[in-house]
């Protein structure tokens, strides 16, 4: 029997979008960003392992087929184009080379690489670490460090040891079909937020192996976070992607 992931659904547009989110969050970590994607049919999934999905094991083959069913199942016309952010972004690229007949087209930011090094095993326990040392600031001091991103608290509950390991296992991706744009927020500071440019250059010259608009860009007013710190902004660039138009300023190619 197939297992099919909690998600909702968003707007009637004729056109589906998947929202993919991040590790040791849920669907919900998208909800600044819906409002702004009004003319698109949106579907937003829980991972397994996650929110309402929880009671699933996660991994990124389990992620990838059961996403993979969803756009069959109910996306207009069985396919969709792809937002991924951070574990999402794997899931993503993931799913378009497993199943590229069902992605159009695919957005991720903040991808990032972990190939088999001597602290591989380590980062796990810097991950579960790190989500309960965060849970104990007060929000409006994050919000302050991020520049105003409303980062909501981590179900520390959900953030296991084994949540963990798998959220660093897929390594380097194999190439895909599907057009891309790849994000690597910039900003960086006293908070140490930015995305791996290097990690999206590596990644886009393996997309540009079957699709040669496959691009990345930097953006250097932008967190990690960004989908949380400027949803406007993220909801126009993932538009703007889909319907082939320019970029919004701020944005500069790798």
């Amino acid at each position: 029997m197939s297992l099919e992931l909690y998600h909702t659904t968003h707007n009637t547009g004729q056109t589906t979008v998947v929202l993919i989110h991040g590790a040791l969050v849920s669907g919900l970590y998208w909800d600044l960003v819906i409002p702004h994607l009004p003319s698109y049919h949106l579907l937003v999934p829980d991972l397994p392992g996650h929110g309402k999905s929880q009671s699933t094991p996660f991994s990124i083959d389990l992620a990838t087929r059961t996403i993979s069913q969803l756009i069959r199942t109910h996306a207009i016309n069985g396919s969709a184009h792809i937002i991924g952010h951070s574990l999402g972004a794997q899931v993503a690229i993931r799913l378009a080379s497993t199943y590229p007949d069902i992605v159009n087209s695919i957005f991720i930011s903040g991808f990032g690489m972990f190939p088999r090094t001597s602290v591989t095993p380590y980062i796990p326990y810097v991950a579960w670490t790190m989500s309960r040392v965060e849970n104990c600031l007060a929000r409006p001091l994050v919000s302050w460090a991020m520049d105003g991103a409303d980062i909501p608290r981590i179900d520390t509950d959900l953030c296991t040891l084994d949540l963990c390991r798998q959220i660093v296992a897929p390594g380097i991706p194999t190439e895909w079909p599907a057009r891309t744009l790849i994000v690597a927020a910039g900003k960086g500071g006293l908070i140490p937020t930015k995305d791996s440019v290097r990690d999206a250059v590596r990644l886009v010259g393996i997309g540009r192996e079957l699709n040669e608009e496959t691009v990345a860009y930097t953006h250097l007013g932008m967190r990690h976070p960004w989908n949380r710190q400027a949803p406007r902004l993220f909801a126009e660039t993932s538009e703007a992607w889909f319907e082939r138009k320019e970029l919004p300023e701020g944005f500069v190619k790798l």
